[in-house]
């Protein structure tokens, strides 16, 4: 399954990675007003195991996947 929508004011990606053991999720932040046709603030991609519990938190759980990561102390291409 893939998602590819906002989830509160983040620009979100998500969809089974190429090795069919992950789940690649990317979460983008682009200011108030800005055009999505420029690079967006900040970008973050994390990746959860594909089992159960990695599609509970990616597909059911999307909203507080995407805030914990915003709010991770993580630097651009960290």
């Amino acid at each position: 399954m893939d998602i590819d929508t906002w989830v509160g004011g983040y620009k979100v990606r998500s969809f089974p990675w190429i090795d069919g053991k992950r789940i690649y999720f990317n979460v983008q932040y682009y200011a108030l007003g800005q055009s999505i046709e420029k690079p967006p603030v900040w970008d973050k991609t994390a990746y959860a195991t594909d089992n159960e519990e990695g599609r509970r938190l990616v597909y059911e759980l999307t909203d507080s996947l995407v805030n914990h990561i915003a709010c991770m102390g993580v630097k651009q291409n960290g």
